[in-house]
Formats: structure tokens, C-alpha cells, sequence
């Protein structure tokens, strides 16, 4: 009886845990093939300030994922003044340029919750009350996962920050279906299991104690 009872208390100890142990991601979960809005900042290469380029960039950015390929596109204000601008080392594509607004597109790869570094070549015309400014440094992009929301309807969106010739306007409706399900339905049947083992305990303990 009481190598039973060790045996029991064994394997709610098991259970217990491996529910403190489950990892739980759901920034990283996988994202179903679609059309998304998504909150972001732009953030000083390695720190959390917000980096004053942040100003330039439009939000929210249209994220579109298909067959696993992550493409973010982003409209930027003040243009004329970004001459270049680099996502993970590569150049990014210009998907429309009027001149003070542009829009461009890049890919992403990995994990979409970690920073995502950025170069930039800044150029400030020289006035009369300012020296000029003209450097290139680095930024990181946050995107702000927990705020994705698939984008729906038509037309050319609203001053708000969605992205010209996207095709999307600012309609935000259901979160996307993602795969981090599967942790959920374990931690269910983990507390199952461990439920049951309580009350097998309890029918098995002598009667009077």
C-alpha cells in the first residue's frame, strides 16, 4: 500500500513539474499565411530609447506571410531626407518613392520578437540656423508582436499611419490563427492526469487517516 502511495506521489511530482517546465512562446508561435497589421518602434542600436529616426517611420507596418516568408512593409515620412536604409544587411526595396513619403518592403527571418537591426544613411540640408547633418548609424526595429491583427478591407487607407499602395486599408479584425495551441491542450491533459492521481491517492489511503 505504501509503495503505492510513493508511486502516486512519484508521478504528481512528474506532472507538477513538467507543467513549470513547458515552454510557452507565443510571440515566436507560427503565423498563418496572410495579410497583418503590426505595432513596431524604432529603437537606438542596443538600448531601449526610442531612436529619433522613429519620427520618420509611419505605423502601423504591414507584415505578409506566405509559405514561411516574412516580408514587413513600412511607409516612411520626411524621405528625402533617408537616403539609404538597410534591414539585416540588406538594402530594402522601394515599393513607391513621392518623394517626402516612400514606401518600401524587406524580408525578415527568425524570430519575429527579437530586434531586428537597421542602417541608415540620414542627410539634414544645412540652413542658416542649422550645421547640417549627415551620418550613417545603426537602429534596431521592434516589432511589437502582441499587437498583430490581420488587416482587412479596401482603399487607400487613412492618415493614421497605413502604408500607401499596400492594398489594405486600416480595418483590424481578428487575431491571426497561429500554432501555439499545441501548449495549451498539454497543460490541459497534464492537470487531468494530475487531478486523477489525487483522487487515486485518496481512495487508497487507509480509512481513518
Amino acid at each position: 500500500m505504501m509503495k503505492s502511495k510513493f508511486s502516486l506521489l512519484a508521478v504528481i511530482s512528474a506532472l507538477v513539474l513538467a507543467l513549470a517546465f513547458v515552454p510557452v512562446d507565443s510571440a515566436s508561435a507560427e503565423i498563418a499565411d496572410g495579410t497583418y497589421k503590426i505595432q513596431y518602434e524604432v529603437k537606438q542600436s542596443g538600448s531601449n530609447n526610442t531612436s529619433i529616426a522613429d519620427g520618420y517611420f509611419s505605423k502601423p507596418a504591414t507584415l505578409t506571410v506566405s509559405g514561411g516568408k516574412k516580408t514587413i512593409q513600412i511607409t516612411l515620412t520626411g524621405a528625402e531626407m533617408i537616403k539609404s536604409l538597410s534591414v539585416q544587411g540588406t538594402p530594402v526595396t522601394v515599393v513607391s518613392d513621392s518623394g517626402s513619403t516612400r514606401v518600401v518592403k524587406f524580408n525578415v527571418s527568425g524570430d519575429l520578437s527579437q530586434r531586428i537591426p537597421m542602417s541608415m544613411h540620414i542627410v539634414v540640408p544645412k540652413s542658416d540656423t542649422f550645421e547640417g547633418y549627415d551620418t550613417t548609424h545603426g537602429a534596431d526595429l521592434v516589432l511589437k508582436v502582441d499587437s498583430i491583427a490581420s488587416a482587412g478591407g479596401s482603399g487607400s487607407g487613412s492618415a493614421s499611419g497605413s502604408d500607401s499602395g499596400s492594398g489594405s486599408g486600416d480595418k483590424v479584425v481578428d487575431n491571426p490563427k497561429t500554432s501555439d495551441d499545441s501548449p495549451i491542450v498539454l497543460y490541459a491533459i497534464l492537470l487531468a492526469g494530475a487531478a486523477g492521481a489525487l483522487v487515486l491517492v485518496r481512495k487508497l489511503r487507509p480509512a481513518g487517516n
